[in-house]
């Protein structure tokens, strides 16, 4: 009888045993299972934000894709965290343009101009990009116009002030320095005026015709052009000559890439000098007449641009020395 109780206590023990071990099995099972649905859940809760941001940058709106990406950062989704990672630093880029941080600004983009993909980014990279080039060139522009005018150099002044006015206003840093440079305008405007009174300068008809043979008469490319083929001075050249002379510098395929590359916009009334240095090198000389004196050419600026590089470099009037003045 001892014996038949024994047996039944040692039953009863075992099946409690495996009933807890089948309990504890459940448990883990149940605890596997949350886990995937919590790590399915995130994976799409992570793609969902990923599309959503690629709509945003192809909208142009980066600080929002940054805020949408934001909690992904560490995502184990490797492209959705790159997207978050690189917004962060195009979202820094961007906020350095608007601080005029350009050095900040271009070290990012450097960085940036190398991702290329989704398209979305890149595309912002690229407008990013060229609103750099036309900050920077904006910059440029108002130091030179101050220093310009301190050195009584008016005729480059008067240019960079034109170059600044041209530039697209719609960049907050362009608006700002473009307002800054209107207190030069008038100073600018008269120290010039002053300066063709005193040397006696023409005044001529202001046709197109007219523009166009003032301001090769004018130009440094022109004239060392002009030199190298008749061994004369472009200066006591026929009209006919000088019109020659023009058509040889007009390469409007480099204009164009040119323009792309620098971010320098072409106005009405403008006239692009091109001379081939070798080796994709290109002298790229900008003139206009001026506004209120058509005899007189007016200085807009000396690049150098490397059609391959697309480097752009402008010099500077009074030491004669080139400084880049985009990233590529």
């Amino acid at each position: 009888m001892r014996k038949f109780k024994k047996s039944l206590l040692t039953i009863g023990a075992t099946l409690l045993v495996v009933a807890g071990l089948g309990g504890c099995g459940n448990s883990n099972d149940n605890k596997q299972s949350a886990s995937q649905s919590t790590s399915t859940s995130q994976v799409k809760a992570a793609k969902a934000a990923y599309d959503k941001a690629l709509t945003q940058l192809d909208n142009g709106q980066v600080n929002k894709a940054y805020e949408t990406l934001k909690p992904y950062k560490d995502s184990k989704d490797e492209q959705v965290s790159q997207l978050a990672n690189n917004t962060g630093d195009l979202k820094v880029a961007k906020d350095n343009l608007n601080a005029n941080k350009l050095k900040n600004a271009k070290a990012k983009l450097a960085d940036l101009l190398e991702v290329t993909k989704p398209t979305e980014f890149v595309k912002q990279v690229k407008a990013t990009n060229k609103e750099y080039n036309v900050v920077n060139l904006a910059n440029t522009y108002y130091a030179e116009i101050q220093k310009y005018y301190q050195a009584q150099k008016y005729n480059e002044a008067q240019g960079s002030l034109e170059s600044l006015e041209d530039l697209d206003s719609n960049y907050k840093v362009v608006a700002e320095l473009q307002q800054k440079a209107k207190s030069y305008k008038q100073k600018v405007a008269t120290a010039l005026a002053e300066e063709v009174s005193k040397s006696s300068a023409a005044t001529v008809s202001s046709s197109s015709t007219t523009s166009t043979y003032v301001n090769t008469k004018n130009s440094t490319l022109a004239s060392s052009q002009y030199s190298s083929q008749t061994g004369a001075d472009i200066s006591s050249a026929p009209s006919q000559a000088v019109s020659s002379v023009a058509n040889q510098l007009a390469d409007e395929g480099i204009i164009s890439q040119f323009q792309a590359a620098s971010g320098v916009v072409k106005q009405t009334g403008d006239q692009y000098f091109t001379q081939d240095q070798g080796d994709n090198n290109y002298l790229i000389e900008i003139r206009t007449t001026s506004a209120t004196n058509p005899g007189v050419s007016v200085l807009k600026g000396m690049y150098r641009f490397n059609t391959q590089t697309k480097v752009v470099q402008k010099m500077d009037s009074l030491t004669g020395s080139y400084k880049q003045v985009n990233v590529n």
